[in-house]
């Protein structure tokens, strides 16, 4: 092969060490694009994993996606593509990629994706990665709400003075009445960490994706090992609240949280954001994500989180509808469908449609489906 002659793969989770070597040409990458984080989704039933890199010359653009099976349609079968849980999307080696560079990327990827029947894609976008410059002209790029993150290059004073003054109060309580936010290294409290987010996920009523099995947690820390970190707060001895944070490439990430109901009044999320930040401090870390409201609405959630820092960044989506008629034909069969049965679309504005949940026609659709009422989480 000629250097630099352009190169377009198509990567699966078996294939970790390519896999590893395309992420260590890009910029910035988070632990959502790893392959681990990929294999636990495949081991979930989330879809097949692949990582779609292009390279020309010194350029490298990424993108990796989970494809799932669609029923038949008119006697061909089709798949759609979307993200892992989280902020994934695609990844560029150079902040200023020529135009080229990215029309190739994108005209390797339709071909790529056509040739495995793929009729639409929908990704989460990183908030804190430039993302939506290579993918301009397909499809669309939604700005859908706000996320929060703590400036970790301030002086930790700083930092500190940010926080809303309600909250430091509740903090320096916490700490008096004896409650003790620490740092599991061993991940011995997992067990009780596992309980107590399905506690908080039968509180808030959340959706049933939301109920992780006890094994995601243990597949999870062994794949990702020293890359994720188990904050717990205790009072007497008894974990009371935890959360999951992951820590790569500089980027702190809160993934996962939950108070046990008994503690609720306490308010123990706080003093857990706290604690991780001294220590992402301590660590170098640039930046601890908080992450957004419910839905990427601006609700309590929201407002619980930007009562860290006065940081806002936009959390974008990207739909792309590849093969436009066969789209169109899953959406209305399923319109078709929903008549006979005497349902409709939950929301209008889900995507893909094909797969909105539905509800009985006399409700009123929503603009937007809620998965999770998490507002009481922290």
């Amino acid at each position: 092969m000629i250097q630099g002659a352009p190169r377009f793969r198509v990567l699966q989770c078996a294939q970790e060490q390519e896999w590893k070597g395309v992420l260590a040409q890009v910029a910035q990458h988070d632990f959502y694009h790893l392959t681990e984080y990929h294999r636990l989704a495949e081991e979930r039933g989330e879809g097949t994993a692949y990582l779609f890199a292009y390279h020309e010359g010194a350029y490298t653009i990424a993108l990796p996606l989970l494809l799932r099976p669609i029923e038949a349609c008119d006697g061909e079968t089709w798949s759609d593509a979307t993200s892992v849980y989280g902020y994934a999307g695609p990844l560029a080696s150079h902040a200023g990629t020529p135009a080229s560079v990215v029309r190739s990327f994108q005209r390797s990827l339709k071909e790529a994706l056509a040739a495995r029947q793929v009729v639409a894609v929908f990704s989460r976008l990183h908030p804190l990665i430039p993302q939506c410059g290579v993918l301009a002209g397909l499809g669309e790029c939604r700005r859908e709400g706000e996320t929060v993150s703590i400036d970790l290059t301030l002086p930790p004073e700083e930092q500190w003075a940010q926080y809303r003054s309600s909250l430091r109060t509740r903090i320096s309580r916490l700490r008096r009445e004896g409650l003790v936010c620490l740092r599991d290294g061993d991940k011995r409290h997992l067990p009780e960490f596992t309980d107590i987010y399905r506690q908080t996920m039968r509180r808030v009523n959340a959706h049933r994706s939301y109920f992780f099995e006890p094994e995601y947690f243990t597949r999870l820390a062994s794949g990702l090992g020293p890359a994720l970190e188990l904050f717990v707060v205790t009072l007497d001895g008894v974990v009371i609240a935890g959360g999951l944070f992951t820590m790569f490439d500089g980027i702190v990430q809160y993934h996962l949280g939950g108070t046990s109901d008994a503690f609720l009044k306490l308010g123990p999320m706080a003093l857990i954001f706290d604690t991780v930040r001294i220590w992402a401090n301590d660590k170098g870390a640039r930046v601890i994500h908080l992450g957004g409201g419910v839905g990427s609405r601006n609700d309590s959630l929201l407002h619980f989180k930007a009562g860290f820092s006065d940081r806002r960044h936009t959390f974008p989506t990207w739909r792309w509808v590849v093969e436009p008629d066969a789209y169109r034909e899953l959406c209305d069969r399923g319109t078709r469908r929903n008549v006979e049965h005497g349902v409709q679309w939950a929301s209008g504005d889900y995507f893909p449609q094909y797969r909105c949940r539905t509800v009985p026609a006399e409700e009123k659709a929503c603009g937007a489906e809620l998965e999770v009422d998490e507002a009481r989480l922290a």
